[in-house]
């Protein structure tokens, strides 16, 4: 007899697990064809299978006695719990149950699979209690990848995980509630490669109810991927760090640092493998140091949201003995960067006017509150360029036409700064967010809204705009949010706005509008609008109370002349 497929084997299955869900089970699947093929699965991958329903503890999956590894992951089985009857796959090496909506608690019996190698339980919904935790680590020796991420662990003591296996390469912990001090003798696996941990929100005391010591010394050596978010790492980034000469992937969020970035984290001796950088949010400061443009394998770079302060060190290694020199090519060794936000340091970004390079896989962009004074150029031919946030700068000028040829860019904000002339007619094609407010823009609002238009937020607010509002508008279906306060646009109310059918912010305010703001409709208009500034115009008349106001959570109608 031949042997079934895999694939045959998979989809076989998949409709054995339908069927055991099912009032009237399909007459094709018996219990002879079941047996057939019983005998020879040792694997089954039933991962994103669209399975639904409640897990029946008789499942047919049981018959499967030789399985070394099974993969239920993505899927659906509506809270069921995860049938004790697991513990008779004693042969099983890998078993995948994430995100597939388990709940309730983890079963004792799956610390009765001595040879599981790797596991993952992944769900929000599940609870592992500290004594099948202990007697899951008591017993699984063999283990070397161990996912839990989303699992709650609230009563589980973090030292307990000193007692895994010294075999252990992964280990991921994401939002599991773990409470008290994880001990940094994790760092010294000797086997460890990825490890991943996080905590719950900062109280407002400013400190999270999860620690860890990063150590001083003596770390896991083939370490490549650490990612560390919402805790309290010992205050100081120790210049050990740049001892992870494999390291790949350095992500340490909202973690409660205090002092500089140690210059050996840059070293391209040290951490050459480095493709993403992260250290948002985390209270560093001083200066960002010069040989981080030694990193060219980074991908992705975030020092947002910190206390940095003095210039961005562009390309100064050729020069390291000139300490005046700043240069505007630090990143152009960085072939390979796609993300790099900055925003909202204490940093000035200066630029050489002569720099010649390009990024060309470049895709996000935020230099928010980065002292520019003029668009960088380096980006003019990042081509692939979906985000570009240059606010709260000193940018002078007019949007250069580069711009405006980004086909795929979703989000353009340039607000607050000290662009002027026109706002061009034509604007990347794509734009979903476009927010111009607090410049000094004059002249008409262009009028070319094409049909099918994806914008969704406009902010023109704080400009020198006059002329009327476009028709156009209408095009633009998706539209949210409209804000073109404090402009000088005389027109009548936009009653042809109510054609828009997820408009929820429309802010005329402190312009020349006039005229009446009665619809001639006796529906209600606007039905998803929850913001409506008309204050400071010229509106005359009787307020449409029943057409307007049932529907308002915020109304500011402050000035209207009625």
């Amino acid at each position: 007899m031949l042997l079934p497929s895999q694939q045959r084997i998979s989809a076989l299955m998949r409709r054995l697990l339908l069927c055991c869900n099912s009032r009237h089970p399909s007459p094709s699947i018996t219990l002879f064809s079941i047996f057939i093929i019983v005998g020879h699965v040792i694997a089954l991958n039933l991962s994103c299978s669209f399975l639904y329903g409640t897990f029946p503890s008789n499942s047919t999956l049981f018959f499967l006695k030789n399985l070394q590894s099974l993969n239920l992951s993505l899927n659906d089985f509506r809270h069921s719990k995860i049938p004790s009857e697991i513990s008779q796959f004693t042969r099983l090496k890998h078993l995948d149950v994430s995100f597939s909506r388990f709940s309730s608690q983890v079963p004792a019996e799956i610390a009765h699979l001595p040879k599981l190698v790797s596991l993952n339980l992944s769900n929000f919904d599940l609870i592992l209690e500290t004594t099948t935790f202990k007697n899951l680590v008591h017993n699984l020796s063999e283990v070397r990848e161990l996912v839990l991420n989303g699992v709650n662990m609230t009563s589980v003591n973090p030292c307990f995980f000193m007692n895994l296996s010294s075999s252990l390469t992964t280990l991921r912990l994401f939002s599991c509630q773990l409470r008290g001090n994880f001990p940094n003798n994790i760092f010294r696996f000797p086997n460890l490669k990825r490890f991943s941990l996080s905590g719950k929100r900062f109280s407002l005391g400013g400190k999270g109810n999860l620690t860890i010591d990063l150590p001083s010394s003596n770390w896991s050596s083939p370490l490549q991927h650490l990612y560390l978010s919402l805790m309290d790492c010992g205050r100081r980034l120790p210049e050990s760090i740049g001892d992870l000469k494999s390291l790949q992937y350095l992500n340490l969020l909202h973690c409660n640092l205090e002092g500089s970035i140690p210059a050996s984290i840059a070293s391209i001796g040290n951490l050459r493998q480095l493709t993403s950088l992260g250290l948002s949010s985390s209270n560093l400061n001083g200066q960002i140091p010069p040989s981080l443009a030694n990193l060219t394998q980074l991908s992705s770079l975030g020092l947002s949201n910190n206390q940095f302060s003095g210039p961005i060190p562009f390309h100064a290694s050729r020069f390291s003995k000139l300490s005046d020199l700043v240069e505007a090519d630090m990143f152009s060794a960085l072939q390979n960067l796609e993300t790099i936000f900055l925003s909202d340091n204490n940093l000035s970004l200066r630029m050489n006017v002569n720099a010649n390079f390009t990024l060309p896989k470049l895709t996000y962009v935020s230099f928010s509150s980065c002292n520019l004074s003029e668009f960088p150029n380096f980006i003019r031919h990042s081509n692939g360029l979906q985000s570009l946030v240059l606010s709260k700068n000193s940018i002078r000028g007019n949007i250069p036409e580069w711009i405006c040829e980004k086909d795929h860019l979703r989000i353009l904000d340039l607000s607050h700064n000290n662009l002027i002339g026109k706002i061009p007619n034509r604007l990347p094609k794509f734009l979903s967010v476009l927010n111009l407010q607090a410049n000094y823009f004059d002249g008409n609002i262009p009028f070319g809204f094409p049909e099918g238009c994806g914008l969704q937020n406009l902010n023109l607010h704080g400009n020198q705009m006059d002329g009327l509002l476009p028709r156009s508008l209408v095009n633009c279906s998706m539209l949210e949010v409209l804000d073109v306060g404090n402009n000088s646009i005389e027109d009548t109310f936009p009653h042809w706005l109510e054609s828009l059918p997820d408009l929820q912010v429309l802010v005329l305010r402190s312009n020349k509008f006039h005229g009446s703001v009665q619809s001639t409709k006796e529906s209600p208009c606007f039905p998803k609008l929850r913001v409506l500034d008309l204050s400071s115009n010229y509106f005359v008349g009787a307020l449409p109370v029943r057409q307007f106001l049932s529907i308002f959570t915020s109304c500011d109608m402050e000035g209207i002349r009625l």
